[in-house]
């Protein structure tokens, strides 16, 4: 089968690569919405943060650490929570979900009414830690990030935001150290989520190392 995606819309096209590029890592990224009108009404705190998955997501350098992840607002028909909140401040937190917590995650991407947190929609807890904002108490791995830069790529209203990462947290059950002092992270007990096409998530399974 031969495709031509210069006969497609953007749609056709994302429905196609999003099942040929995978496994995918999701970002799942807790922005500020600062003050609301919603909050100002007395809606409650939590209503503060937001919280959304990206797909279009990985890291890209080493020195300084850095991820990068791309936000839709054309297919969305508006500028995004996440990406709005980081034009306005700049620090948020990436978490990276296990497997077992595909619908949570899910759950997070709902178009929800303003002021009505996705944290409290999913079913989700928050906790202080080192780092301006709270972390999912759920998640494994939590990343305390700056947005640095906002490129806007395609034909469409797409922004790739880059993030340089200053704190992270792992979760002490997958986390160890080697006789070099090197972190080693048990890929098995991490089991971190995975995004392929048409609504569906995966998990790693096996692990392959060759020679």
């Amino acid at each position: 089968m031969l495709i031509s995606f210069a006969e497609w819309s953007e749609t056709e096209a994302y429905l196609a690569f999003s099942q040929l590029i995978v496994p995918r890592p999701v970002a799942w990224v807790l922005s500020d919405n600062g003050t609301s009108p919603g909050a100002q009404a007395g809606q409650p705190a939590m209503a503060r943060w937001n919280l959304a998955p990206f797909s279009y997501f990985n890291g890209v350098t080493s020195s300084p650490p850095m991820l990068m992840f791309s936000v839709g607002d054309g297919m969305a028909g508006r500028l995004k929570d996440t990406h709005r909140n980081l034009r306005r401040d700049p620090q948020c937190v990436v978490h990276i979900a296990r497997s077992t917590q595909a619908q949570a995650v899910q759950d997070t991407a709902a178009e929800l009414p303003w002021g009505v947190s996705e944290i409290d929609h999913a079913g989700l807890e928050l906790t202080a830690w080192d780092w301006p904002l709270p972390r999912l108490a759920q998640a494994p791995v939590a990343m305390g990030c700056v947005a640095t830069q906002f490129t806007p790529i395609g034909d469409t209203a797409q922004t790739l935001i880059f993030l340089r990462i200053e704190r992270v947290w792992v979760q002490d059950e997958i986390a160890s150290f080697d006789a070099n002092g090197r972190l080693v992270i048990d890929i098995a007990a991490y089991d971190p989520l995975a995004r392929v096409g048409r609504g569906g998530y995966a998990s790693l399974g096996p692990v392959v190392r060759p020679r």
